[in-house]
Protein backbone atom coordinates (compact mmCIF):
# COMPACT_ATOMS: atom_id res chain seq x y z
CA UNK A 1 0.00 0.00 0.00
CA UNK A 2 1.24 3.42 -1.08
CA UNK A 3 1.64 6.03 1.33
CA UNK A 4 0.63 9.76 0.57
CA UNK A 5 2.23 12.64 3.13
CA UNK A 6 -0.39 15.31 2.97
CA UNK A 7 0.39 19.15 4.24
CA UNK A 8 -1.72 20.03 7.07
CA UNK A 9 -3.09 23.52 7.75
CA UNK A 10 -4.49 23.27 11.42
CA UNK A 11 -4.50 19.55 11.59
CA UNK A 12 -6.81 19.20 8.54
CA UNK A 13 -5.64 18.50 5.12
CA UNK A 14 -6.35 21.19 2.43
CA UNK A 15 -9.83 21.46 0.89
CA UNK A 16 -10.35 22.82 -2.71
CA UNK A 17 -11.91 26.47 -2.52
CA UNK A 18 -15.00 25.47 -4.49
CA UNK A 19 -15.36 22.53 -1.28
CA UNK A 20 -14.87 25.47 0.71
CA UNK A 21 -17.46 27.92 -1.00
CA UNK A 22 -20.50 24.81 -0.51
CA UNK A 23 -19.63 24.46 2.97
CA UNK A 24 -20.42 28.06 3.67
CA UNK A 25 -23.40 28.09 1.45
CA UNK A 26 -24.87 25.04 3.49
CA UNK A 27 -24.29 26.68 6.76
CA UNK A 28 -25.84 29.91 5.87
CA UNK A 29 -28.98 28.16 4.12
CA UNK A 30 -29.34 25.98 7.06
CA UNK A 31 -29.02 29.46 9.29
CA UNK A 32 -31.34 31.04 7.23
CA UNK A 33 -33.86 28.02 7.65
CA UNK A 34 -33.38 27.69 10.70
CA UNK A 35 -34.41 31.46 11.21
CA UNK A 36 -37.44 30.82 8.93
CA UNK A 37 -38.74 28.17 11.13
CA UNK A 38 -38.48 30.36 14.17
CA UNK A 39 -39.72 33.25 12.79
CA UNK A 40 -43.31 31.41 11.38
CA UNK A 41 -43.32 30.04 14.35
CA UNK A 42 -43.34 33.81 16.08
CA UNK A 43 -45.59 34.62 13.42
CA UNK A 44 -48.22 32.20 14.37
CA UNK A 45 -47.71 32.65 17.89
CA UNK A 46 -48.42 36.58 17.84
CA UNK A 47 -51.27 35.80 15.24
CA UNK A 48 -52.69 33.99 18.44
CA UNK A 49 -52.31 36.57 21.14
CA UNK A 50 -55.04 39.61 21.98
CA UNK A 51 -55.53 42.10 20.50
CA UNK A 52 -57.41 45.55 20.85
CA UNK A 53 -61.14 45.36 19.26
CA UNK A 54 -62.18 47.51 16.39
CA UNK A 55 -64.13 47.24 13.52
CA UNK A 56 -63.02 48.84 10.01
CA UNK A 57 -65.68 51.50 8.74
CA UNK A 58 -63.87 52.22 5.58
CA UNK A 59 -60.91 51.38 3.20
CA UNK A 60 -59.76 54.17 0.57
CA UNK A 61 -56.70 53.74 -1.91
CA UNK A 62 -53.58 54.86 -1.20
CA UNK A 63 -52.37 57.28 -4.24
CA UNK A 64 -49.67 55.90 -6.37
CA UNK A 65 -49.90 52.11 -4.66
CA UNK A 66 -50.93 49.04 -6.56
CA UNK A 67 -54.16 46.70 -5.85
CA UNK A 68 -54.62 45.33 -2.53
CA UNK A 69 -52.88 48.93 -0.95
CA UNK A 70 -55.49 51.10 1.25
CA UNK A 71 -56.20 52.61 4.30
CA UNK A 72 -58.85 51.14 6.88
CA UNK A 73 -60.66 53.87 8.69
CA UNK A 74 -61.02 51.81 12.02
CA UNK A 75 -63.34 52.43 15.06
CA UNK A 76 -61.65 51.12 18.08
CA UNK A 77 -63.06 49.85 21.41
CA UNK A 78 -61.46 50.84 24.68
CA UNK A 79 -58.49 49.41 25.60
CA UNK A 80 -55.77 49.31 28.76
CA UNK A 81 -51.89 49.69 27.88
CA UNK A 82 -48.63 49.89 30.02
CA UNK A 83 -46.85 52.69 28.89
CA UNK A 84 -43.40 54.27 29.52
CA UNK A 85 -41.61 57.35 27.70
CA UNK A 86 -38.64 57.35 26.35
CA UNK A 87 -36.38 60.82 25.92
CA UNK A 88 -35.46 59.97 22.47
CA UNK A 89 -37.63 61.62 18.84
CA UNK A 90 -36.65 58.45 16.74
CA UNK A 91 -39.26 55.31 17.17
CA UNK A 92 -36.64 52.64 16.22
CA UNK A 93 -33.84 54.14 18.85
CA UNK A 94 -36.80 54.49 21.77
CA UNK A 95 -38.27 50.65 20.74
CA UNK A 96 -35.36 48.98 22.64
CA UNK A 97 -35.51 50.79 26.06
CA UNK A 98 -39.40 50.87 26.18
CA UNK A 99 -40.04 47.52 25.06
CA UNK A 100 -37.61 46.13 27.94
CA UNK A 101 -39.39 48.29 30.81
CA UNK A 102 -42.73 47.26 29.76
CA UNK A 103 -42.13 43.48 28.78
CA UNK A 104 -40.62 43.83 32.59
CA UNK A 105 -43.80 45.06 33.93
CA UNK A 106 -45.86 42.42 31.56
CA UNK A 107 -43.53 39.22 32.94
CA UNK A 108 -43.76 40.03 36.43
CA UNK A 109 -42.04 43.35 37.58
CA UNK A 110 -45.62 44.31 39.25
CA UNK A 111 -47.62 44.31 42.32
CA UNK A 112 -51.17 41.85 41.99
CA UNK A 113 -54.00 42.96 43.14
CA UNK A 114 -55.67 39.77 44.12
CA UNK A 115 -52.55 38.24 45.96
CA UNK A 116 -51.55 40.26 48.40
CA UNK A 117 -48.85 42.46 46.10
CA UNK A 118 -47.39 39.00 44.76
CA UNK A 119 -45.81 39.81 41.51
CA UNK A 120 -48.44 38.57 38.79
CA UNK A 121 -47.32 37.41 35.00
CA UNK A 122 -49.52 38.77 32.68
CA UNK A 123 -50.33 37.08 29.37
CA UNK A 124 -48.72 38.47 26.66
CA UNK A 125 -50.90 40.33 23.82
CA UNK A 126 -49.96 42.67 20.45
CA UNK A 127 -49.74 45.29 19.12
CA UNK A 128 -46.70 47.04 20.74
CA UNK A 129 -47.54 50.35 20.28
CA UNK A 130 -45.18 53.62 20.08
CA UNK A 131 -46.35 57.40 19.45
CA UNK A 132 -44.73 60.28 18.56
CA UNK A 133 -44.88 63.13 17.23
CA UNK A 134 -44.60 64.03 13.54
CA UNK A 135 -42.61 67.11 14.51
CA UNK A 136 -39.67 64.82 14.40
CA UNK A 137 -40.13 63.69 10.75
CA UNK A 138 -40.24 66.79 8.74
CA UNK A 139 -41.69 66.16 4.93
CA UNK A 140 -38.42 67.16 2.53
CA UNK A 141 -37.14 65.61 -1.08
CA UNK A 142 -35.68 63.53 -0.39
CA UNK A 143 -37.97 62.19 3.13
CA UNK A 144 -35.89 62.19 6.00
CA UNK A 145 -36.00 62.32 9.70
CA UNK A 146 -35.17 65.41 12.21
CA UNK A 147 -35.10 65.58 15.76
CA UNK A 148 -35.94 68.99 16.22
CA UNK A 149 -39.16 67.76 17.62
CA UNK A 150 -40.31 70.06 20.64
CA UNK A 151 -40.50 67.16 22.52
CA UNK A 152 -38.06 64.76 21.79
CA UNK A 153 -39.85 62.17 23.29
CA UNK A 154 -41.52 58.82 22.40
CA UNK A 155 -43.94 56.50 24.12
CA UNK A 156 -43.92 52.79 24.12
CA UNK A 157 -46.63 50.61 25.20
CA UNK A 158 -47.99 46.92 25.39
CA UNK A 159 -51.90 46.39 25.15
CA UNK A 160 -53.15 45.06 28.61
CA UNK A 161 -55.54 42.01 27.88
CA UNK A 162 -59.04 42.47 28.28
CA UNK A 163 -59.64 40.71 31.39
CA UNK A 164 -57.82 43.31 33.47
CA UNK A 165 -59.67 46.86 34.47
CA UNK A 166 -58.02 50.09 36.20
CA UNK A 167 -59.23 48.27 39.47
CA UNK A 168 -57.92 44.86 39.53
CA UNK A 169 -54.42 45.38 37.46
CA UNK A 170 -51.59 44.68 38.45
CA UNK A 171 -49.39 48.10 39.36
CA UNK A 172 -46.27 48.96 38.09
CA UNK A 173 -43.23 48.35 40.54
CA UNK A 174 -40.68 50.52 37.73
CA UNK A 175 -42.16 54.20 38.38
CA UNK A 176 -41.22 54.26 34.67
CA UNK A 177 -44.03 52.57 33.43
CA UNK A 178 -47.37 54.05 34.07
CA UNK A 179 -51.12 51.71 33.41
CA UNK A 180 -53.56 53.99 32.00
CA UNK A 181 -57.48 53.79 29.54
CA UNK A 182 -57.00 54.27 25.94
CA UNK A 183 -60.87 55.16 25.27
CA UNK A 184 -62.70 54.51 22.45
CA UNK A 185 -60.92 56.36 18.99
CA UNK A 186 -60.81 56.44 15.07
CA UNK A 187 -57.11 55.31 13.61
CA UNK A 188 -56.45 56.03 10.13
CA UNK A 189 -54.04 52.79 9.72
CA UNK A 190 -52.40 50.69 6.69
CA UNK A 191 -49.85 48.02 6.95
CA UNK A 192 -46.84 47.24 5.26
CA UNK A 193 -44.26 44.76 6.13
CA UNK A 194 -40.30 44.78 6.72
CA UNK A 195 -37.69 44.86 9.57
CA UNK A 196 -38.75 47.69 12.39
CA UNK A 197 -39.42 51.01 10.20
CA UNK A 198 -36.88 53.91 10.25
CA UNK A 199 -38.21 56.84 10.85
CA UNK A 200 -38.10 57.80 7.06
CA UNK A 201 -40.68 54.58 6.40
CA UNK A 202 -42.85 55.57 8.99
CA UNK A 203 -42.49 59.67 7.59
CA UNK A 204 -43.64 58.14 4.06
CA UNK A 205 -46.36 55.63 5.72
CA UNK A 206 -47.74 58.77 7.61
CA UNK A 207 -47.35 61.12 4.27
CA UNK A 208 -49.14 58.77 2.12
CA UNK A 209 -52.53 58.52 4.55
CA UNK A 210 -52.56 62.12 5.08
CA UNK A 211 -52.91 62.07 1.28
CA UNK A 212 -55.90 59.51 1.33
CA UNK A 213 -57.59 61.18 3.50
CA UNK A 214 -57.46 64.37 2.22
CA UNK A 215 -58.82 63.20 -1.46
CA UNK A 216 -61.79 61.68 0.61
CA UNK A 217 -62.03 65.27 2.74
CA UNK A 218 -61.44 63.81 5.55
CA UNK A 219 -59.89 66.07 8.27
CA UNK A 220 -57.70 65.00 10.62
CA UNK A 221 -58.23 66.04 14.24
CA UNK A 222 -55.10 64.75 15.47
CA UNK A 223 -52.42 65.60 13.02
CA UNK A 224 -48.89 65.63 15.27
CA UNK A 225 -48.95 62.04 16.84
CA UNK A 226 -47.91 58.79 14.59
CA UNK A 227 -48.57 55.44 15.89
CA UNK A 228 -47.09 52.48 14.98
CA UNK A 229 -48.23 48.95 15.71
CA UNK A 230 -45.89 46.18 15.57
CA UNK A 231 -47.62 42.44 15.36
CA UNK A 232 -44.83 40.33 14.22
CA UNK A 233 -41.99 38.75 13.91
CA UNK A 234 -39.56 41.37 12.03
CA UNK A 235 -37.74 38.78 9.34
CA UNK A 236 -40.73 37.65 8.34
CA UNK A 237 -43.51 40.09 8.15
Amino acid sequence: MKKFNLPLVGGLPPMHAGMIVQIFVTLAVSLFALRLSAGLLAWRTANKLEQPSYEVMKTLPLPGRGRGCCVELRKYSPYLIAETTVDESSMRKAGGVGFGRCASYIFGKNLSHSDKDAPEKMAMTSPVRSVGSSESMAMTAPVRGSTSSSSGKTKISFVIGSKYNLRNVPRPVDRAVTVKKVNGHYLAATSFSGPPPSDEKVAQERQDIVAALQNEGIRVTNKDEVVVYGYHDPIIT
